[in-house]
């Protein structure tokens, strides 16, 4: 906010998931100059670090309930019978969050300090929180129709994130590879963090693009060697032939090219990519490859 040469800053400060009090906290910095990038950052650490102090129990993960359910995992105890234990008393929350995070801009490790993983716990609103060199994890417990809050700050701290749909405990492995594909799309997109929303689950949608398109650019790379009349001519030769279900006379028809031209060109194809055509699992990995295919 600008007013008569005035520059002031505000940061409200994130409330525990177990938070018993609605008065809001906030972090102000007036200036007489616009608050420069760094600025902005420092302000943000400093709205983190306050936070650790309204919500000592999530900062310092001093719940003993955490302990027990470690303990009874160690000793066989599923998921699923100790995640009540680690959601707050009486907040009726019995479904879960998965976020992922990665440090940006340059992917390079992150010091995993005391301090730094607390700040990351008040930001989140858990004390479920793993950092390693890599990026983090966390468990945030919810509701089962809540919509995860992301938090302004992470963005100003480096970091972004990749939310999963809250679900029940024994479907955690799930919202772990749902929160991991958000943050693979959010890296992509370039923006702070993405949630995952509950498109049917398809095969396209299990496959990160990065993966999709490598996998598509190995299957095909032995076409660089096949000559006249080149890759795309084969590759569109045989999209047009799986679309018409391996009619070799409507695809010659489709390309405006005699039937036999089809059969060689698919016939050069099988051979460079060692492929037999006529195995519907094949011309099913062909179709994924093609679809995922860019030039």
């Amino acid at each position: 906010m600008h007013d008569q040469g005035v520059h002031l800053t505000v940061h409200t400060l994130p409330a525990g998931a177990d938070s018993a009090t609605t008065t809001t906290l906030a972090l102000g910095q007036a200036a007489t100059t616009p608050p420069t990038a760094v600025h902005r950052q420092v302000t943000g650490t400093a709205a983190v670090l306050l936070a650790l102090l309204t919500s000592p129990r999530h900062a310092l993960s001093t719940d003993t309930h955490s302990v027990g359910a470690l303990v009874r995992l160690m000793l066989g105890a599923t998921p699923a019978e100790v995640a009540p234990a680690l959601t707050p008393a009486g907040a009726g929350h019995d479904h879960w969050t998965v976020v992922h995070g990665r440090h940006l801009p340059d992917g390079s490790s992150v010091d995993v300090a005391p301090a730094r993983l607390a700040a990351l716990s008040a930001l989140l609103g858990t004390p479920y929180v793993h950092m390693d060199s890599a990026g983090l994890k966390a468990l945030v417990p919810c509701a089962p129709d809540a919509r995860p809050k992301v938090p302004a700050q992470a963005a100003g701290l480096g970091w972004v994130l990749g939310y999963s749909a809250p679900v029940a405990a024994p479907d955690l492995p799930c919202a772990d590879a749902q929160a991991e594909r958000a943050l693979q799309r959010a890296v992509a997109a370039g923006t702070p963090a993405v949630v995952h929303t509950a498109d049917p689950l398809t095969l396209q949608a299990l496959v990160s693009p990065a993966e999709a398109h490598a996998l598509a650019r190995t299957r095909f790379a032995p076409l660089d060697r096949a000559g006249a009349p080149g890759a795309e001519v084969l590759l569109d030769t045989l999209r047009t032939w799986l679309t018409l279900h391996g009619s070799w006379d409507r695809t010659a028809a489709a390309l405006r090219v005699h039937r036999n031209t089809v059969r060689h060109r698919l016939a050069r194809l099988a051979d460079l990519l060692d492929a037999d055509l006529q195995d519907p699992g094949v011309r099913m990995e062909l179709w994924f490859a093609l679809q995922w295919h860019s030039p």
